[in-house]
């Protein structure tokens, strides 16, 4: 008998009966997702009555991380006979359920969709020698890769954690990552750990903290978390760990540029330019008055020339080091320009202090012997932040006082 002739004698009951006895779990949806039909299979892959979600939208049975994928594959299946198989995670009564869906059109613009479960294929291939490149090349990798249970506890980790901290794999695994973490970065790293266990595959979290080597050495590293909590071959935050060392040295190497100069070690102009303008806003506000006082070495470039630049930049090496010595560490020392340096006095009292530092500047200076007997000498102007008009105006009369101890008329 030509098949078209069995076909045609089974009524819809024949053929419900037929699919609840397919491996595969298979349902029938309308062109907005709405579950119309559904066979056993689907049932017992749901692990609910189907009565419970017969009805609903297919969407909302869908990992949030997955909808998009799922809505392209029906916006698309309409034009193809047969459409892409795609793989998508579906809520279960065991929770989240690996699938590989494949859907068809039918006449009627319902779209029939069988669903294959994977989780145990996936962890079966995660398990055997398919996945042996795959371990090389994390085994072989620079970054180190770690997967957390959703407490922090480290359940395996690459072999990178050995290289790059000296630390046995075996003793870090089932330990807390927050064992190997600095103390003072631990708090950080939970918050990582919170955030990333709300989050989802497609929105790492990435912090900076420092791992602790088998030598007790601090190295700081940047991790990303993913969470693949909800893959139910993975169920866990997927970890990746670069040491930014050598980024960190360099940008502390730019930041010395930025901040320091680089002879004399003391804050550059920039600093000062910035603190100025704070610390003339605090007087303005406060009251309390600080003071900038101007330094100009005097002699310094007969130094130079006589005796070489090297003698002159040891000499304004000393310098620095003596402002630094006799300023209180509340207060700013910079070099400014080439033999000119400058003190802010944060909250010194009265422009006592300033002469008392500028007189202790002066004693200093005279008891140091330069090259050659050569003598230098030191003219200093300060300036009250409070009676300014504004920070440049503190600057210029503190200029303009030191030119005329100079250059008295």
């Amino acid at each position: 008998m030509p098949s078209h002739a069995v076909t045609s004698t089974m009524n819809d009951h024949d053929l419900a009966l037929l699919a609840d006895q397919l491996p595969d779990a298979v349902v029938v949806v309308d062109e907005q997702a709405v579950v119309l039909w559904a066979n056993q299979t689907a049932e017992r892959l749901m692990g609910v009555p189907r009565t419970e979600w017969i009805g609903s939208s297919g969407i909302d049975l869908l990992h949030p991380d997955d909808v998009e994928l799922a809505l392209l594959s029906i916006s698309s299946v309409q034009a193809k006979e047969v459409g892409t198989p795609i793989e998508l995670r579906i809520s279960t009564a065991r929770g989240w359920t690996l699938v590989e869906l494949v859907g068809a059109p039918l006449r009627d613009g319902h779209i029939l969709m069988t669903m294959r479960d994977l989780t145990q294929r996936r962890r079966w291939e995660v398990a055997s020698d398919d996945t042996a490149r795959f371990r090389s090349l994390v085994h072989n990798a620079a970054s180190i890769t770690m997967l957390l249970d959703a407490d922090g506890t480290v359940t395996s980790v690459s072999a990178a954690v050995t290289r790059q901290l000296g630390l046995d794999q075996e003793l870090v695994c089932d330990r807390p990552l927050a064992a190997i973490i600095e103390t003072d970065d631990r708090a950080t790293l939970a918050v990582a750990l919170h955030e990333a266990a709300e989050s989802t595959a497609t929105n790492p979290v990435t912090v900076e903290v420092r791992l602790t080597s088998a030598e007790n050495k601090l190295i700081p590293f940047e991790l990303t978390f993913v969470s693949l909590l909800d893959d139910p071959t993975v169920e866990g935050l997927v970890v990746t760990g670069h040491d930014i060392s050598r980024l960190r040295a360099a940008q502390d190497a730019l930041e010395q540029l930025a901040t320091y100069d680089t002879l004399t070690g003391l804050f550059n102009r920039r600093v000062f330019d910035a603190v100025i303008e704070r610390e003339w806003a605090l007087a303005q506000g406060d009251g309390n008055d600080s003071y900038v006082c101007i330094a100009d070495l005097d002699g310094f470039k007969q130094l130079n020339d006589e005796h070489g630049h090297a003698a002159g930049d040891d000499a304004l090496r000393e310098f620095g080091l003596i402002l630094r010595n006799l300023a209180r560490e509340t207060d700013l020392v910079a070099r400014i320009g080439g033999d000119e340096f400058a003190v802010i006095q944060t909250r010194c009292g009265g422009e006592l202090a300033a002469i008392g530092l500028e007189d202790r500047i002066q004693e200093e200076l005279a008891r140091r012997t330069w090259p050659g007997d050569t003598k230098l000498g030191v003219t200093l102007g300060h300036q009250s932040l409070r009676k300014a008009i504004s920070a440049a105006d503190a600057v210029a009369r503190a200029d303009l006082a030191m030119l005329q101890t100079k250059h008295p008329r």
